[in-house]
């Protein structure tokens, strides 16, 4: 073999080897799954919302909220296990971990924060009401900073979700869940959340199922 053949050989060997691996089984039946969770999540609230004393809406909210991230989450690694199996995938590879490894901050880091304003709104801090507006918001953008993340490892589109909730999570602590357009304050929590976990899951969904399949 010639050394300037060889060389080029090495080069591109090289450039292979630096790629990094894509990981591409997402499953838009999950992100449609999340999406339709949240909307049924939030439905139940508001209902449960409206026949509860007011010193215990705050343990609703978070009975609620852990069962959606619960349900959503179960739904997610099974549908995206299930399309693994049909390619023949392994259960564990170094991906999952790099994946894993991204995850872990932000979520760590928004549920501690939360049972920070959580405890400070049980115990009556002050400003604590005003705070607990700031949970939603906070959630989109850790969520949308560990989905931005997720896509240069992924599909595009998951960074196209993780933008749209950064976005739509700095708009939300603008107006620090108060009102839009004169709603009322419940009213616009409401809105939001389903705007955002519900509505954009369901759109990545759609469009993730169309392209790519399952």
């Amino acid at each position: 073999m010639e050394p300037q053949r060889a060389a080029e050989e090495l080069k591109i060997i090289r450039q292979l080897m630096e790629r990094p691996v894509r990981y591409s089984t997402m499953s838009g039946l999950s992100g449609i799954l999340a999406g339709c969770v949240t909307l049924a999540g939030l439905a139940t609230d508001a209902l449960i919302y409206a026949h509860t004393a007011p010193e215990s809406v705050m343990w609703v909210n978070i009975v609620v909220w852990a069962t959606i991230f619960t349900l959503a989450l179960a739904g997610t690694l099974g549908l995206t296990r299930w399309r693994e199996i049909r390619q023949g995938m392994p259960f564990w590879s170094p991906i999952k971990r790099k994946i894993l490894m991204i995850l872990l901050p932000p979520f760590i880091a928004g549920a501690g924060l939360t049972s920070i304003l959580v405890f400070r709104g049980l115990h009556g801090a002050p400003y604590a009401a005003y705070q607990l507006g700031l949970i939603a918001p906070l959630w989109m953008l850790f969520y949308g900073v560990a989905c931005w993340q997720i896509g240069e490892l992924s599909i595009s589109e998951i960074r196209v979700l993780g933008a749209a909730f950064v976005v739509f999570g700095l708009i939300c602590a603008a107006v620090f869940q108060s009102s839009i357009f004169g709603m009322f304050r419940g009213l616009a929590y409401y809105l939001t959340l389903g705007v955002s976990f519900g509505g954009f899951h369901i759109l990545y969904g759609l469009w993730v199922w169309r392209k790519y399949g399952g």
